[in-house]
């Protein structure tokens, strides 16, 4: 991303530069409100459009506390100026805030995109999703030297070989890391254990135990006492690797074998052990297939409506958004988009950096999921090169 979408200083001067092309956006509007209910409604209704955009609250400080986005921005805000408001905060938004400002967007999904750039560059105290300082999604890892094993994080570090991510729903994939490690017998102790496994050769015949209970209930194969070959224990590295790639998806099969296995003994204890693992595994692979699709498919260009009859492009690439632009309307504007295109097409994306981009990747994913139909609507890179290179060829240069 951009430097641009770094945190702005608290005194509000306007919404700032996007990733968005201005083409997008229409000009911020900003109105201090009437202290009277029906006043401040007369007031929407005469200045707020009925289209999508952003909004926000200024507090006496003329500091933004609350960011919002909307299908529509006048029936959103009027509801704020209810007899009786749809929730709590609502009210003490509008308590606590002097002015309203807005920005109309030309489409419901820039919207929300444009409301996560804002959230995390000036961090409203009112908003609880999308702050560097609150809830966040995160990725699940596979490392950790010479017992590698699954974990957790929310930050991607030199100790991952593999990552996974981002992942919304940071309880339930704790949950699901416990129970990879668990499923695929993975140690989850401490990186600092000494571990050592029974294939290397020592002086003197020194017998060691396992360090936790997890090697006698078997859902650990204990390489903190030697109790497995190197070999034995990278094997079941390399299953859990493959289950995440989506390669091996048997482990799944094999623990509905074993939680019938033991209800038919009665062992109606383990069986709903078994149960929860394979309810945490099933989630996980849904998460993962839905990443590996966005990665795989959400590349090229997505045409999207801007204001003016005019046509924007968004950018994207292995689920990521990482740009947009105009449609091309003139001979430098081709030029250089074929220029940008190129650039991305021989560049691999790498997993996101930052809060900002893991919660754009989030919000395609769900968009497309919640709108299939727009896939038909990617152009690929190839593709939309050779659109500019024709209207190079059959428009721009003729006129010129």
């Amino acid at each position: 991303m951009p430097r641009l979408i770094e945190q702005q200083t608290p005194n509000f001067n306007g919404f700032g530069a996007s990733i968005l092309v201005q083409q997008t956006r229409g000009r911020l509007k900003r109105h201090r409100l009437p202290s009277d209910r029906m006043e401040a409604r007369g007031l929407l209704h005469d200045h707020c459009p009925l289209t999508p955009g952003v909004y926000g609250w200024l507090d006496d400080r003329n500091q933004l506390c609350y960011v919002g986005k909307s299908k529509s921005l006048r029936k959103r805000l009027l509801s704020y100026f209810a007899k009786t408001p749809a929730d709590k905060k609502a009210t003490r938004i509008r308590q606590h805030s002097q002015t309203l400002v807005w920005e109309p967007i030309s489409n419901e999904l820039l919207a929300l995109i444009r409301e996560q750039e804002l959230i995390y560059r000036w961090r409203p105290e009112f908003n609880t999703q999308g702050q560097p300082t609150k809830r966040q999604p995160a990725f699940i890892c596979l490392g950790g030297g010479l017992a590698p094993n699954a974990f957790f994080t929310r930050r991607i570090t030199d100790k991952s070989e593999f990552s996974f991510g981002p992942i919304a729903g940071t309880g339930r994939l704790r949950s699901a890391v416990d129970t990879m490690n668990q499923c695929f017998q993975l140690r989850d102790c401490a990186d600092k254990t000494k571990f050592k496994f029974n294939n290397q050769q020592t002086l003197f015949d020194n017998p060691q135990t396992a360090q936790c209970i997890r090697f006698e209930l078997g859902t650990c194969l204990g390489p903190c006492a030697a109790q497995c070959s190197a070999q034995s224990y990278h094997s079941n590295f390399k299953d859990a690797h493959r289950f995440l790639l989506g390669d091996d998806l048997s482990i799944l099969s094999r623990l509905d074998q074993q939680m019938k296995d033991a209800a038919g003994c009665r062992s109606f204890e383990r069986a709903a052990i078994l149960r929860d693992h394979i309810a945490n595994l099933t989630w996980l692979e849904r998460r993962m297939r839905s990443l590996r699709n966005a990665q795989k498919t959400f590349n090229g260009v997505l045409p999207i409506e801007a204001r003016k009859k005019r046509s924007a492009w968004l950018i994207l690439q292995g689920g990521q958004l990482i740009g947009s632009t105009v449609e091309p309307d003139s001979e430098e504007r081709a030029i250089a988009t074929i220029q940008r295109l190129t650039e991305v097409s021989h560049t691999e994306k790498s997993i996101p950096e930052n809060l900002l981009e893991m919660n754009l990747q989030l919000i395609l994913i769900a968009w497309f999921r919640k709108h299939p139909q727009l896939k038909k609507s990617l152009i690929s890179f190839g593709d939309a090169i050779d659109i500019c290179e024709k209207r190079l060829d059959g428009g721009f240069l003729q006129r010129a």
